[in-house]
């Protein structure tokens, strides 16, 4: 009479898991989020790329000058009012970019304050021996990433329009290219781009916890064959 054999294993799920599987995520989000917005010679390919001087009418340097001294402010370290150098700006469109910052400051400090707790977590389930929560990040992390490729795939420009309307409630971000030209600096494709970048970072991090979950789990059933009777094989 043949013996049906099962692998069994004391780990489980727990809600804590998920707790820093959205940690995990929201770390990777403000990482991959801070690298696509300072990543400059991406927005200076793109010059040429989408030949900007012809779109804009103006030329490759006056276009460079604006993009930093936005980019700069930006930066979440930057304090003080946003001034274009070299080309008009309306009320609306200062304000629209004041938004604009609000909202990465608070995914960076969110993201801080994430990567510190996930940190934090991950030392602690090592030390219990757990790793099933390294599983439960890497599904965190892919879900959003996945959710917006897709998307992305079946109309961006339909993506963008609704980010734009559910994260701020006026009409700022709709920009006129006579009273401020930046818009035509700012190609819809570089953002896709960027858009590409955070979800490239956030698959990694998924793909790398999802290997070190692979590699405990290996090690862990290794283990359990090691130690358990010879008639009780685990599979």
């Amino acid at each position: 009479m043949s013996k049906q054999f099962t692998f069994k294993t004391s780990e489980r799920f727990r809600w804590t898991d998920l707790v820093i599987g959205i940690l995990f995520m929201i770390s990777l989000l403000a990482v991959g989020l801070y690298i696509a917005v300072n990543l400059r010679p991406l927005y200076y390919l793109n010059i040429s790329w989408n030949d900007l001087p012809a779109s804009s009418g103006y030329n490759a340097v006056i276009i460079r000058e604006n993009y930093d001294a936005l980019i700069d402010y930006c930066c979440p370290f930057f304090s003080g009012a946003l001034s274009f150098p070299s080309i008009p700006s309306s009320a609306s469109a200062i304000s629209h970019f004041e938004e604009v910052k609000n909202i990465f400051n608070i995914i960076y400090v969110a993201g801080a304050l994430s990567l510190i707790a996930t940190i934090a977590l991950f030392i602690m389930r090592h030390r219990e021996g757990s790793f099933v929560y390294l599983r439960t990040c890497a599904i965190c992390a892919a879900v959003l990433p996945v959710f917006v490729s897709v998307f992305s795939l079946i109309s961006f420009d339909t993506l963008f329009v609704l980010f734009h309307k559910l994260m701020f409630n006026n009409d700022d971000w709709i920009f006129n290219p006579v009273t401020d030209p930046i818009i035509t600096m700012l190609p819809e494709n570089y953002f896709a781009q960027c858009a590409i970048l955070i979800a490239f970072v956030m698959l990694l991090g998924a793909a790398l916890a999802y290997f070190f979950y692979r590699r405990r789990l290996k090690a862990y059933r290794a283990g359990q064959t090691l130690t358990a009777p010879k008639k009780n094989y685990i599979y």
